[in-house]
């Protein structure tokens, strides 16, 4: 066998390939007996057709099917012998197979890029101070107090006694009626005050809140019309007429802010040490954020510095695996594509562009991988896989065998060597810390550039 290969384009082979006949030549024959064997052909016995008849009969359709045999056993022998390493499945261009002539075909893949990649050290990168938005500390802290919220009976005797409901209140119950002609019923039904989100009909709620704390253990009856931006378009400007049959109701207790609500944490003797504690958190998450920044415009420099095409194939997939992957944070929430007027050709080429920079800049890094001799050494990964188990709560060695089986180990390990070949980036670029720039106002633009106009 002979085999060439011409570069067609930096992302793009053909690969030549010759069979002589002389390899060819006994295969075919041998097929044709196999056919002859097997066939049924009237005025001779099975096994006694003359070669002649069978090559008139079955000639066309076994060279078919040996040049496939052969195309298949040959293309990744010539692939290894010149070091090629095919992205996409081969595309036949042509292919010959007559009796007494050698096998020729010829057939076109793509392949990554080579790059040799430059000028990545000592790069100029900005990487901004870390900060403690108060929105967020404020938000982890509310978060914090909802952890320590109870729902408690509610008490109906004494100074503190009401008689109404309020925000907060938990309401069990059973529902049963109509919204419009269509039934509707639920059972064990649970409602709090205030969260429009608990709510089985858009505007139930508000019905609740008009009663008194002592209908409890009976049943009412309410007709209302719910807002027309929460419901469907079909029940729209349709009536609601339900049986409530109120089961219970109980009070959320959230607790005050203070030092005593500090001490139950665990975590602080006072609010303000509690505050600073999340302060830190926060800060620290930042740090981390912002440690990303810098790196993606690390990469962003260094792809402006390393100009190349990947293959489109690479491109397409990684638009493909993006695109499934929104699909399946919509189903989650019980939606699809069509639903949020959108399709999948449209989100195609919404993401067509990031998924071009993910290519360009796994393909570059990974070229100053094997530039630099950067590996991750097999008990990183090992420790790594064993603290996720621990995290999980799983058995180390299963976790493995299953991250194996699922390709999910190849991706770590490619995660991880990215993550190192990052760090080391970072460690050979001129860092320096500075804060976003601020983009000037509209206000601000107008005061930087009057008008020359006459008022």
């Amino acid at each position: 066998m002979d085999s060439q290969i011409e570069q067609i384009t930096p992302v793009e082979c053909r690969v030549r390939v010759t069979v002589p006949w002389t390899t060819v030549g006994p295969r075919l024959d041998t097929k044709l007996r196999t056919l002859g064997q097997r066939a049924r052909v009237p005025g001779f016995r099975p096994g006694k057709v003359p070669a002649r008849v069978l090559e008139k009969m079955f000639g066309k359709s076994a060279r078919q099917e040996l040049a496939n045999e052969l195309f298949q056993e040959t293309f990744q022998t010539a692939m290894t012998s010149h070091e090629a390493n095919p992205i996409t499945q081969p595309m036949l261009e042509s292919s010959t197979l007559e009796k007494d002539t050698d096998f020729v075909y010829a057939a076109r893949f793509e392949v990554a890029p080579k790059i040799e990649p430059k000028d990545y050290k000592g790069v100029a990168v900005r990487r901004r101070p870390a900060a403690a938005d108060e929105a967020k500390v404020e938000a982890e802290l509310a978060k914090k107090q909802e952890e320590f919220t109870e729902i408690r009976p509610i008490e109906r005797e004494g100074d503190d006694a009401r008689t109404m409901t309020r925000d907060g209140d938990v309401w069990t119950l059973d529902v049963d009626g109509k919204i419009g002609d269509e039934p509707i019923s639920r059972k064990d039904l649970e409602i709090t005050l205030g969260k429009p989100e608990t709510e089985f009909v858009p505007g139930l709620g508000a019905e609740i809140a008009k009663f008194e704390l002592s209908v409890v253990g009976q049943s009412r009856e309410v007709v209302f019309v719910p807002p027309a931006d929460r419901v469907k378009p079909q029940f729209r400007d349709q009536a609601v007429k339900l049986t409530l049959a109120l089961r219970d109701v109980r009070e959320t207790v959230i607790p005050e802010l203070d030092d005593e609500f500090a001490r139950d944490t665990g975590e602080a003797e006072t609010l303000d040490e509690l505050k600073e504690q999340i302060r830190a958190k926060v800060s620290e998450e930042d740090a981390d954020v912002a440690e990303r920044e810098a790196r993606q415009r690390l990469v962003e420099a260094l792809l402006e510095r390393n100009e190349f095409d990947p293959a489109p194939s690479m491109v397409t997939r990684e638009v493909q695996a993006q695109v499934d992957m929104f699909k399946r944070q919509l189903a989650q929430q019980g939606l699809t594509l069509k639903q949020i007027g959108s399709s999948e050709a449209q989100m195609a080429a919404n993401m067509r562009p990031q998924a071009t920079f993910n290519v360009k800049a796994f393909l570059l890094l990974e070229a100053i991988r094997k530039a630099e001799s950067i590996e991750v050494p097999e008990e990183e990964i090992e420790e790594e896989v064993k603290q996720m188990a621990e995290a999980q709560g799983q058995n180390p060695a299963r976790l493995r065998a299953t991250m194996e089986k699922n390709n999910q180990l190849l991706l770590l390990r490619a995660q991880m060597r990215e993550e190192r070949v990052l760090d080391f980036l970072m460690g050979a670029s001129e860092v320096t810390e500075a804060p976003d720039p601020v983009e000037p106002s509209d206000a601000d633009a107008g005061e930087a550039e009057p008008s020359t106009e006459s008022a």
